[in-house]
């Protein structure tokens, strides 16, 4: 072991630059960039320009107005949100996002892919720092770090999201801390490397979390030979204690994210968890270990000579018991759905944890190397055999004899072979290890090419290059910017084509989010409107619902040029004919406050039907208590008189649609109310799919060859492994306007629970029409309520008038502030169409006011008969807490850091190095 490691540094770089070059190339010579279409536009990239721009605000205003300013909450993102806990799952708290400060919004893009690779040279770094620390020789930390870095893990999972590989940085430190720790060394490194991950990402800090709390049970039994319950009690107490100042230090940014996470209907959703995988899982795992991808994110792809190392240390006997554990461990883990359900976060089933495998598999092969050139042939036999029956096992199912399975089994014969090989073909380490390394290369190449090959099309995932910032800008928010009132009114949208998000990238207000943290309230709103979209995260409109639009300020509507089947009532005005896009005005929009003279208690409210609860929205305020007179609610929606007509390919039974041909229909004849927004409603609408062999009757299959039946059989556990029963669409048709409503089973891995749909079909000037329903799916479609409602629209406008004659004037929206005044003739209570957060704090005539969730979704106050000037201002909730808790956790970080300095501190751990 030399001290100084330059050499293994820079042959380190060397080799890391030049696969991952090989990599970059296979996304450039196909014109793509590293940039997911899905995810990565929307969330992604936007996040990272947005957070560069914020940054370099906060700086333009300390240097310029001497202010140190901290924007907290954004009109632009959704229908408002706080910036923290909807921006920090993607940047805020991760340090390389802070990067972003010195560079150009334009060159966003550039940042984003060399922050990609920058992440996974950092894992490398930090886990070769683990490996010398446990005293590895150079030459086997190298290889363990290839083996490491370049996994399924980081060519699939970091590609789609690149802040996945941020826990690969941080693991390798918190477990170095717990060895420190174990030494009496100084606890530094454990607090703060517990701390910034704490930071960095709430998901993945659970995680580590779970691998720290094993590796240090695990590392207690083979470091300590005298054991007790007293002891085990005093390690846990102390390292409980550096775990608690790690999170005390974090809660600035750690405190308020979990917190929120704790209100999203997400993080509640319950989500079904199988005793065990579906058959052709575990037919295909052992290859999918250094070969293709498992589902449920299991990307393992490991170096096939990382299972050449496991084979080694099983074939060493009375050696490496923890390392063996920990393997059959976490082995266990990928073949329990229970286990994927724990680890990610009692969620559902998912393998993201796969990345902290990575690691073992990785550092058992840096133990297994010194281990190559003292093989016994007692040992050596034993390898073979492991190699014989892992290969037989591996490529003994039809589906996992793959190409890249076989190829990456070949290798391991190849790695296996050349392991076994010292002391006959290659009597000088040198060579054995290089060939090692060129095996390990060859290896990774092979992995990085299947999984961008043109077989998988995984690359045509994946957005052109130099094209995601002006995706983010081809939709409608730039005409829409340019027009009145549109820094305080809302705009919604059909059909646009344009990306969710793209209004918090432009600068406007939008009805469309998607950020894996949602608000609560909104989420709890679209469920009582039945709202039609399945995720509680991802919504891009409000359906052109006129009472929805109007109650959340709405002004504006986007259409496509050709888009005419479907301008919802009240937009009559078009204000914007570009080259792609109409944009159409709606004059008798509420603003931003408005106001109601009476209000409903939350229990008359809830016992409403969906469309009588939007009705009740717009006479009087849903709250808990008032001192208003209480609303006379009347309503004039009125049910349809309807037929269900089944088409080919489906019938309808005791409740049930049953669907046995792709694509059949149902028609609905209805008639109902002219003048009048027209509704379909279903009501706990589930589906269960019919596999491939149940779509065939049973007369059909006697009648099969048996080619053909071995052919459906086939296809059936295919589709059990990568579909069975998570999804399916209805598309609901009416005329020119056509929707789609999607139905998630608690199988979805975005499952929110929701299943009661309202769709709404446009405004019609005639009584009667013919709905159709086609069903992309077979299976069976059950529904408790399925019916037709028309909303006439002339009671709509009366009392969007009654709340739009007072209301909130000269709205001014500032830096965590918001402004405006007031005339009231009477008593009343003013609803902001803002949503409701605990971080609001109201002031009516400078005097601080309650401040109540009104309408489920948004927020009010009670004013006092006469003029009244209104002051919202805004900070993220528990952020006061969380900086008293970092203040503390640096106080108590300071306080150790005292006590180590002390002179007896310092002779026990000189003792203990000894």
């Amino acid at each position: 072991m030399k001290k100084r490691k330059a050499d293994f540094y820079i042959l380190y770089t060397i080799v890391f630059a030049a696969i991952s070059l090989f990599i970059y190339c296979c996304f450039y010579l196909n014109g793509k960039s590293l940039i997911w279409s899905h995810d990565g536009v929307p969330q992604h990239i936007n996040a990272l320009a947005y957070y560069g721009k914020y940054l370099r605000n906060v700086l333009k205003t300390l240097v310029i107005d001497h202010k140190l300013s901290f924007p907290m909450w954004d009109m632009h993102i959704g229908y408002g949100s706080d910036i923290l806990t909807t921006l920090h799952y993607y940047v805020i708290g991760d340090p390389l996002t802070l990067l972003s400060v010195f560079v150009p919004e334009k060159n966003t893009e550039v940042l984003y892919e060399c922050l990609i690779f920058l992440r996974i040279y950092l894992a490398g770094i930090t886990f070769s720092i683990y490996c010398f620390y446990r005293r590895n020789p150079k030459q086997a930390t190298f290889i363990g770090s290839l083996v490491y870095i370049f996994a399924g893990w980081t060519i699939y999972a970091s590609m789609k999201h690149p802040y996945f590989s941020n826990p690969m940085i941080y693991l390798p430190l918190v477990l170095m801390g717990i060895e420190k720790v174990y030494k009496k060394e100084k606890p530094y490194l454990f607090i703060w490397s517990v701390a910034i991950a704490a930071m960095s990402n709430f998901y993945f800090f659970y995680m580590i979390s779970v691998f720290m709390v094993l590796y240090a049970a695990f590392r207690y039994f083979g470091i300590f030979r005298k054991r007790s319950v007293k002891d085990v009690f005093r390690w846990f107490l102390k390292f409980t204690g550096f775990y608690l100042v790690s999170l005390m230090i974090a809660a600035l940014i750690f405190l308020p994210v979990v917190m929120t996470l704790f209100g999203t209907e997400r993080f509640q959703a319950q989500n079904y968890v199988p005793l065990l995988y579906d058959h052709i899982y575990y037919e295909k795992y052992l290859g999918c270990l250094i070969g293709e991808n498992m589902i449920q994110w299991g990307v393992a792809g490991y170096s096939a000579v990382a299972m050449a190392g496991v084979f080694v240390i099983f074939s060493k006997k009375k050696k490496y018991t923890g390392l063996k554990l920990g393997f059959l461990l976490l082995n266990l883990f990928l073949l329990i759905p229970f286990a994927g359900h724990v680890l990610n976060g009692f969620s559902y089933v998912s393998n993201r944890w796969i990345w902290a495998y990575g690691m073992l598999i990785a550092y058992i092969l840096v133990q297994a190397y010194p281990e190559l050139f003292t093989l016994q042939i007692r040992e050596k036999r034993k390898i073979f055999i492991m190699l014989l029956v892992y290969c037989v096992l591996a490529l003994f199912s039809d589906a996992a004899r793959t190409e890249r399975n076989i190829m990456a089994v070949m290798m391991l014969v190849l790695a296996v072979f050349t392991v076994v090989s010292y002391g006959n073909i290659f009597v000088q380490g040198k060579y054995l290890c290089e060939m090692i390394v060129t095996v390990l290369v060859v290896s990774i190449l092979l992995n990085v090419f299947y999984q961008y090959s043109y077989e998988k099309d995984y690359l045509s995932e994946f957005e052109n290059r130099n094209q995601a910032l002006e995706a983010l800008e081809s939709g409608p928010d730039k005409e829409i910017k340019d027009l009145e009132d549109s820094s305080s009114s809302r705009y919604d949208q059909y059909k646009t084509g344009s990306y969710v998000n793209s209004a918090m990238y432009m600068g406007t207000n939008s009805t469309s989010y998607y950020f894996s943290v949602a608000n609560g309230s909104i989420s709890r709103f679209f469920d009582e409107m039945y709202l039609n979209t399945p995720w509680d995260y991802h919504y891009s409109s409000l359906d052109g619902r006129t009472i929805l639009d109007r109650l959340a300020s709405v002004k504006y509507f986007a259409i496509r040029k050709n888009g005419y089947g479907y301008i919802p009532y009240g937009y009559d005005t078009e204000t914007v004919f570009s080259g792609k896009y109409r944009i159409y005005e709606n004059e008798n929009d509420l603003p931003l406050g408005y106001t109601y003279n009476s209000w409903i208690s939350r229990g008359k409210y809830e016992k409403l039907s969906v469309t009588q609860k939007q009705q009740a929205l717009l006479q009087g305020a849903v709250v808990e208590e008032s001192s208003l007179p209480e609303t006379e609610l009347s309503f004039d929606d009125k049910k349809a008189d309807f037929t269900l007509e089944a088409g080919k390919g489906c019938k309808i039974k005791d409740g049930k649609i049953i669907v046995t041909k792709k694509n059949a229909t149902v028609s609905i004849g209805y008639q109902g109310e002219p003048a009048s927004e027209v509704y379909l409603v279903a009501e706990n609408l589930d589906f269960d799919a019919y596999s491939p062999r149940e779509q065939v009757s049973d007369k059909k299959w006697n009648s099969l060859t048996e080619y053909e039946k071995n052919t459906i059989l086939y296809e059936d556990d295919n589709w059990r492994y990568w579909k069975e029963s998570k999804e399916a669409a209805v598309e609901v048709s009416l005329g020119s306007v056509d929707k789609t409503i999607r139905i998630f089973t608690d199988k979805y891995n975005g499952y929110s629970g929701r299943h009661n749909f309202l769709l709404n079909m446009g405004y019609k000037n005639y009584s009667a029409g013919t709905m159709k329903l086609t069903f992309s799916t077979p299976g069976e479609y059950t529904f408790d309520n399925l019916y037709l409602v028309c909303q006439p629209m002339d009671s709509v406008e009366q009392e969007t008038e009654k709340l739009g004659n007072e209301s909130l004037q000269n709205v001014k929206v500032g830096t965590n502030r918001i402004t405006g005044e007031i005339e009231v003739s009477s008593d009343k209570f003013l609803v902001f169409s803002i949503p409701y957060s605990a971080g609001f704090t109201a002031y009516v005539d400078g005097k601080e006011t309650k401040l109540v969730q009104a309408n489920s979704m948004y927020m009010g106050v009670e004013l006092k008969k006469g003029k009244h000037s209104i002051v919202l201002t805004y900070c993220t909730p528990y952020l006061v807490p969380g900086i008293i808790l970092t203040v503390a956790g640096l106080a108590a970080f300071l306080l150790i850091v005292i006590y180590n300095r002390y002179p007896g501190k310092k002779k026990e751990r000189g003792k203990q190095k000894k």
